[in-house]
């Protein structure tokens, strides 16, 4: 299955924004920031979720930090 950049750019943007609020949550509870630090909130933020959706964005969100550690 192949999807438009229109079609896949919404679901980009949320997962942005699922960044941006654990890195605000963060720092608005003085917590120190880090790559790992942010994928531990996160993970926690997982097991957490209740619905599919956001679980599949909150995945997606951790999988994208992790994968910007490797290159």
């Amino acid at each position: 299955m192949k999807f438009s950049d229109s079609e896949i750019q919404p679901l980009w943007d949320e997962v942005a924004r699922i960044i941006g609020d654990g890195v605000i949550q963060m720092r608005h509870r003085g917590e120190p920031l880090s790559a790992d630090a942010l994928i531990g909130y996160l993970d926690e933020q997982l097991t957490r979720a209740t619905g599919v959706q956001r679980r599949i964005m909150l995945g997606a969100a951790i999988n994208m930090l992790k994968a910007d550690r490797r290159c």
